[in-house]
């Protein structure tokens, strides 16, 4: 099953059912796919996946749960990849926080969050997402899968993608920096 497939059939689920919000948002009390009562939410949608995907499939879904809106109609899984929403956050500092407080408490968790071990993940995954959601930026729920599922790679090339992206020159800097070097 493809992560948009997990989360589409997520979606349905939760917008037939409450109860699946709920019961996803209290597992991340718990490690990834540990907590009995998600099973029969999830552990239809891990068939055939090894340990590390199944739990990354638990803890994706879980934060999923947490970020929906209870005020929405219906769960959304749109949005936009981690490193870009971190972006968007930075440059969406929050009200009486000065931005250079925000960009360094922020960096922080990012780097952190980057050099996480499967034990930490889930914590620190969990802290981002939260305050995305916050912050109302919507995360690619099924590309934040995907990128889980890779997350123990030795080359570790999703760590490395979500650093370009996060560190990457804003496309307002690009600009000015052509303006700046455009002959008069």
């Amino acid at each position: 099953m493809t992560p948009e497939d997990i989360f589409q059939n997520l979606e349905e689920r939760a917008a037939a059912d409450t109860a699946v919000l709920a019961v996803l948002r209290r597992s991340l009390a718990y490690e990834p796919g540990l907590y009995p009562p998600a099973f029969p939410y999830v552990e239809p949608l891990t068939h055939g996946q090894g340990e590390w995907r199944r739990r990354a499939t638990y803890l994706a879904a879980a934060c999923w749960a947490k970020g929906q809106r209870a005020q929405q109609d219906e769960p959304k899984v749109s949005g936009i990849d981690l490193a870009s929403a971190l972006r968007k956050l930075l440059e969406k500092p929050k009200q009486g926080q000065a931005i250079e407080s925000l960009s360094k408490s922020l960096t922080k968790r990012f780097t952190a969050l980057l050099d996480s071990d499967p034990d930490e993940l889930p914590w620190r995954l969990r802290q981002i997402t939260f305050e995305l959601s916050a912050a109302d930026i919507a995360i690619a729920w099924p590309s934040l899968l995907k990128d889980l599922w890779y997350w123990n790679r030795s080359d570790r090339f999703v760590q490395v993608n979500w650093a370009r992206q996060f560190w990457a020159p804003s496309q307002r800097a690009i600009k000015e920096e052509e303006v700046s070097s455009a002959p008069s």
